[in-house]
C-alpha cells in the first residue's frame, strides 16, 4: 500500500529569549512531556552537541490514537536549527528553527515532510487526510501552549 504524504508546518511564537527557549527544546533529558499535553517519551539517548542524539516520541492524539516516532538529530547549528530523522509510525525529516523576534519573544516554525507508514492510515487518507494534518495542527497547538506557559512558570523562578 502506498505511503500517503504530508507538509506540516507550525508556527509557534512564545514569550520567552530565544536563548532560553533553545535550553528547554534542546535539553539533554528531553523533558518535553513536563509541558507538551499528551506525550511521552522513552528511550532518551543524548549525545555531546546534539548530533546523534535520539529518542522515541509517543503521542496521543486529539482523535485517540496514538503515534509513535523515533527521532535522531542529524544536524544542529546551537540556538539558530534542528534537522532531525523520523520513524516509525511517520517517517521523513522535521526542520525546526528558532529566531528572536524581540529581546523577550521568540519564533520557533517546525517544519514536518513526513509519510505515515500505519496501515489504516495510509488506507484511509483520501478521505481523512485533512483529518489527519487537523490533529496534527491541534498536537503543536497544544505544545506551544505548553511550552509557553512553562517558560513563565519558570522565568518566575529561575530569574531568566
Amino acid at each position: 500500500m502506498r505511503r500517503r504524504g504530508y507538509m506540516l508546518s507550525s508556527r509557534w511564537r512564545v514569550g520567552a529569549p530565544l536563548a532560553r527557549c533553545w535550553e528547554v527544546l534542546a535539553d539533554p533529558e528531553l523533558t518535553w512531556p513536563v509541558w507538551w499535553p499528551r506525550l511521552r517519551t522513552r528511550d532518551v539517548a543524548p549525545v555531546d552537541g546534539l548530533v546523534g542524539s535520539s529518542a522515541t516520541l509517543l503521542f496521543r492524539t486529539p482523535l485517540g490514537y496514538a503515534l509513535k516516532v523515533g527521532l535522531v538529530v542529524d544536524e544542529a547549528d546551537p540556538h539558530r536549527r534542528v534537522l532531525v530523522s523520523a520513524t516509525g509510525d511517520l517517517v521523513g525529516t522535521g526542520d525546526v528553527a528558532l529566531t528572536a523576534l524581540a529581546p523577550e519573544r521568540t519564533q520557533i516554525a517546525v517544519v514536518w515532510d513526513v509519510r505515515t507508514t500505519r496501515r489504516w492510515m495510509n488506507a484511509t487518507a483520501p478521505l481523512l487526510g485533512g483529518v489527519f494534518a487537523a490533529s496534527h495542527a491541534r498536537v503543536m497547538r497544544a505544545g506551544e501552549r505548553g511550552l509557553d506557559a512553562h517558560l513563565a512558570r519558570t522565568r518566575v523562578v529561575t530569574g531568566t
